[in-house]
């Protein structure tokens, strides 16, 4: 991990902007260590809808929920699996069976205890048909998957409670990736407040517009819509947690950058564009890391089925040139949608900048030059803001009638599942650790709303490979079939990759123990053990 510290004078230029009817905190009046309640104001760069993780949340859904929702673990800065809820676990030496063993005295936030029934409970619902979760993709090699998806069985076979504190998991077949496939951390669910809802209802439950019994360090007590989000330190959580309360603001990137400036806000995910003014500014500290997932143009396959058209966009976009002249420099270009490593190979097409080759190839495909290709994306976001420019310019630039569509995120995730797209900016993921989180975004079987492939993109080929490295133990042939699998993805362009950039975050210096992750949604990871001072 890359990390470095900036303390400078205070910028010239920057304009104050005042939040009218935004609640918050200001000023700290002391730590939690002291007489007065502590509190922090921080930037979400997207308006949440609700905070449901067996929905697909946006990244501003993610990043609220890793405060109220533990999972059994989350994912450091390194992308190693760190104890939540669990305290340590066992796998067995074929990887079809892992333990998980609760902490002692878990309890919610109002005082339940916190066993393994809420674990299963929790698990037995992302895998249910009814309740169609588009993140039920850990739970697919599980003993008993089948038959929960046809009906004739109510739970998943595979997943046990020994005991309250001791839950085993087994699949089907070896799985050397399995927890590498939940992320940070699949957030467990309270048994005893959702456990008689119907499943083809929980998707769409009150509890989740404001879910206020938390296994997570903070308790959610307000969601002012399109305004803030209010949480105070959950009181039951088997850690201390050192700030009261946090004010979850939802800002534009400007704005936030701006109150850095006046004290505002204590902690935003900067965009490279704001680096050098935040640079500047006294008391705040600059920490970067390289991002697990990347930006990328979902194109879809319902529409662009001939690979030549996907490679011809690709080819079309000056990456390098959105990664240097956008960016700052802070990003590099992929040229697959798997980014693990020791599973890329060195003979992949770079589809380096070249309109002439792109032309070519959408002349060679056919391709109506005259029908409008819509991109679309959720302004607001800096850097990606300039990016769509500098692809809609590019597309343009070879005679494609490119327009920009600015959309809501409330209407992202409904687009994709109808298929009422052309080309959508999308971002994020915890891709790095292993290949078997990438397959999510390219199965077949994963297409959205079913799982993560958002460019609704399906191939055969490419689904056996992925498949086969799934289960494959043998760490030569595991590494071959996937280098096989990201050759063929290279090739297919399921996704106009455009680039990983390096997550940036800007802390003010009164707020201690920030540690920054690359993942921009798991950027409060360890939220519990922050601390503000005067």
């Amino acid at each position: 991990m890359r990390s470095r510290t900036i303390v400078g004078a205070i910028a010239l230029g920057i304009t104050t902007v005042l939040l009218a009817g935004c609640t918050g905190g200001g000023a700290d009046d002391g730590g939690s260590s002291g007489d007065s309640p502590s509190s922090a104001n921080l930037y979400l760069y997207q308006k949440p809808v609700q905070f449901n993780p067996l929905a697909p949340g946006q990244g501003a859904e993610q990043l609220t929920m890793s405060l109220v929702y533990n999972g059994l673990f989350n994912v450091s800065p390194d992308f190693e699996p760190v104890p939540r809820l669990a305290e340590s676990w066992d796998v067995s030496d074929d990887a079809k069976t892992y333990t998980f063993h609760l902490r002692d005295g878990l309890e919610w936030s109002d005082g339940e205890p916190i066993t393994a029934d809420d674990v299963i409970f929790t698990y037995n619902l992302f895998a249910d048909p009814e309740v169609a979760s588009p993140n039920a993709a850990p739970f697919a090699g599980v003993v008993g998957y089948p038959a929960v998806q046809d009906g004739t069985a109510d739970s998943l076979e595979g997943i046990v409670a020994d005991d309250d504190q001791t839950v085993t998991i087994t699949l089907t077949e070896s799985t050397p990736g399995f927890l590498a496939l939940f992320g940070s951390g699949y957030g467990i669910l309270p048994e005893h407040v959702l456990g008689e809802v119907e499943p083809a209802a929980i998707m769409t439950d009150e509890f989740f517009k404001l879910p206020t019994v938390s296994s997570g360090p903070y308790v959610m007590k307000e969601f002012n819509v399109d305004e803030n989000v209010v949480l105070e330190a959950n009181p039951n959580y088997w850690s201390e947690v050192g700030i009261d309360t946090l004010y979850l603001q939802m800002l534009t990137s400007d704005v936030a950058t701006a109150q850095l400036a006046t004290g505002e806000t204590d902690l935003v995910q900067i965009s490279p564009q704001d680096l050098t003014t935040v640079e500047g500014l006294d008391g705040v500290t600059v920490s970067s890391a390289p991002s697990p997932g990347f930006l990328r143009l979902l194109v879809n396959f319902t529409k662009f089925g001939d690979e030549r058209i996907r490679q011809a966009f690709l080819y079309a976009i000056d990456r390098q040139g959105i990664i240097d002249g956008v960016l700052g420099g802070h990003g590099e270009v992929i040229n697959s949608t798997i980014m693990t490593p020791w599973a890329l190979p060195d003979d992949l097409e770079a589809y380096e900048y070249d309109p002439e080759k792109a032309k070519s190839l959408l002349e060679e495909a056919g391709f109506d030059f005259s029908q409008e290709l819509k991109l679309s994306w959720i302004p607001g976001t800096a850097d990606r803001d300039a990016a769509v420019e500098v692809a809609l310019e590019n597309l343009k630039a070879i005679g494609i009638n490119a327009v920009a569509n600015q959309i809501e995120s409330a209407n992202q995730l409904g687009m994709i599942e109808n298929a009422e797209y052309d080309l959508m900016v999308s971002g994020g993921g915890t891709y790095t650790p292993d290949p078997t989180v990438s397959a999510n975004a390219l199965l077949c079987d994963r297409v959205f709303p079913a799982g993560g492939n958002t460019s609704l993109f399906c191939d055969p080929e490419l689904d056996a490979l992925l498949n086969k490295g799934a289960v494959t133990a043998d760490e030569a042939e595991r590494t071959a079939t996937y280098q096989d699998a990201v050759r063929l993805d290279n090739k297919l362009v399921p996704y106009l990759w455009l680039y990983v950039p390096d997550t940036l975050w800007a802390a003010s210096d009164r707020l201690q123990g920030f540690e920054p992750h690359g993942d921009f949604a798991n950027g409060f990871w360890n939220a519990a053990d922050w601390t503000v001072t005067d």
